[in-house]
């Protein structure tokens, strides 16, 4: 808002605050209230706390049941983009089930063996030539670069880095609005609708570098991000957009410099459990319009994939 110009985010109709704490421990001796990305993004994808580290499981490591996979059932296309590697712990909260987060060699094989429709993002390192191959005899299309020609009817996995792509201060291509674009270029293409989370990945990753020059890069891209999925939403008015975080990382905050500047403060490099904002726009976007729990985010989007 203080360093990138107009702020996309204004443009939403509705927005609310959220809760992020996980459901790890008793309170009163080992409760936990500062989340990781794998608790807050199953709780996003599925409507149900769980312990930090948790991949589409419950406190007991069964699988829960997340919005993309009831999309899939009503036969919607899906779709995953990050600038993490695919199998981060949130795109992979989406559509895996492992007992912990740091298993992505397992994720990207659960991965190959989905349907969802359009997977885009880094970590090529966890797909060897192998899975990919496996991924391609399923029906799949892989690539490595953005423009490459698409093979018309085939699920798509481009994968642009070997481990994350780079930060957008660091030259990043290609960028999350292109990846958007492409992602949408394929679902929209479902007569019966889709479902796709992108995630900015790295803003989190600037938290936990305490470093504001690369929180900027991120939330800049970020900003392009929102004004690319308003401006669609705009033409495609039956679409819901939700824009909201996993968690805050880095307890930061913004003070005035000497010369008149910003000076970002930091009050740890890791998460933090301060409330994060959700902004809505589309059918349905009115329920965000309060203070809520994150399962609550997860609920109100499944019941919409549901009815819809």
């Amino acid at each position: 808002y203080y360093a990138n110009g107009e702020f996309a985010p204004a443009r939403f109709d509705h927005v609310g605050l959220v809760a992020t704490h996980p459901n790890d421990g008793q309170c009163g001796t080992t409760c936990k209230r500062v989340t990781d990305s794998a608790a807050s993004g199953t709780a996003l994808s599925s409507g149900q706390k769980t312990y930090n580290g948790a991949i589409g499981v419950d406190n007991d490591t069964l699988s829960v049941k997340t919005m993309l996979e009831w999309a899939e059932e009503k036969n919607m296309a899906t779709g995953l983009v990050a600038t993490s590697t695919v199998t981060h712990a949130t795109p992979a909260s989406f559509a895996a089930h492992v007992d912990y987060r740091k298993k992505e060699w397992q994720i990207a094989e659960q991965f190959a063996e989905t349907e969802v429709d359009v997977i885009l993002g880094g970590g090529k390192k966890f797909w060897p030539d192998s899975l990919i191959a496996a991924y391609e005899s399923r029906g799949g299309q892989y690539i490595n670069n953005i423009d490459a020609p698409l093979e018309p009817g085939k699920r798509l996995l481009g994968l642009f880095a070997d481990n994350a792509l780079p930060p957008v201060n660091e030259g990043r291509e290609p960028s999350t609005s292109e990846m958007a674009r492409l992602a949408l270029s394929k679902l929209e293409e479902s007569p019966n609708g889709y479902f796709v989370m992108i995630e900015e990945s790295q803003v989190d990753w600037g938290g936990h570098s305490n470093s504001a020059e690369y929180i900027q890069g991120e939330i800049a891209s970020l900003n392009e991000l929102v004004d690319f999925a308003l401006d669609y939403q705009i033409e495609h008015p039956e679409v819901l957009v939700v824009l909201t975080a996993d968690h805050e990382c880095g307890g930061v905050s913004v003070h005035d410099s000497k010369d008149s500047g910003l000076d970002i403060r930091f009050t740890s490099d890791y998460h933090s459990a301060n409330f994060v904002p959700i902004w809505a726009t589309g059918p349905g976007s009115e329920v965000f319009d309060a203070f809520m729990d994150n399962t609550e985010i997860g609920k109100q989007l499944i019941e919409y994939v549901k009815n819809r």
